[in-house]
């Protein structure tokens, strides 16, 4: 998997960056080098983070990522989340479902989508979607919902009460939240990561 950094964060997966490299060059010392130029490993917890807008967070149709997060609708809630991993999420729900990866059971973090009040659809209208929520590792969705709900947190069974429109993974694991405080090196996605090791080995 490949990740569109966001802002001085970009996550990253490393086997996914292909570097060939001999097996003396563990994990722990790829990311040994990337700290010396200037990274630094943030621990994001989706689930935790997600948490702490429930009953904190108030709703509005179209919410703007400037107005988070005190304010959200249900896709930017977890575009909100993604950006704090260094995940850049398109806007639109239906946009979110394509730019991540089918999953047969939800795993924490996953994103979970449904019918909702303003559906879109991609190629088949059959398949339209209008909410989205991300999955707990308690049975859960958290999500931000019309009305005078704002950021609540509700059973898998109540989320799905509208037509469910399926479960997809953005995050793989062994993945790593990278953060460069001083923007020294341009990161514009993780494959960069690649060419930067690369060049700092040879």
């Amino acid at each position: 998997m490949h990740y569109r950094a966001v802002g001085n964060r970009c996550a990253v997966h490393l086997p996914s960056l292909n570097l060939n490299l001999p097996p003396t060059y563990t994990e722990e010392a790829i990311l040994e080098i990337l700290q010396g130029l200037g990274f630094i490993v943030v621990d994001v917890d989706l689930e935790a983070l997600a948490r702490t807008f429930v009953g904190v967070s108030t709703y509005k149709l179209k919410a703007s990522m400037d107005e988070a997060p005190p304010v959200f609708d249900c896709s930017s809630f977890t575009k909100y989340l993604y950006a704090q991993k260094g995940v850049w999420l398109p806007r639109l729900s239906v946009q979110q479902k394509r730019e991540s990866v089918a999953a047969d059971t939800p795993s924490p973090g996953d994103l979970v989508f449904t019918t909702g009040y303003r559906n879109f659809y991609d190629t088949d209208p059959r398949e339209n979607i209008g909410h989205v929520g991300i999955a707990t590792g308690v049975g859960t969705v958290i999500h931000a919902t019309n009305g005078t709900g704002g950021v609540v947190e509700s059973t898998y069974t109540d989320f799905n009460n509208h037509e469910p429109r399926g479960i997809r993974r953005i995050l793989t694991p062994e993945t790593f939240t990278l953060e460069q405080p001083n923007a020294e090196h341009l990161i514009e996605t993780s494959d960069d990561f690649r060419w930067l090791i690369l060049k700092n080995l040879y």
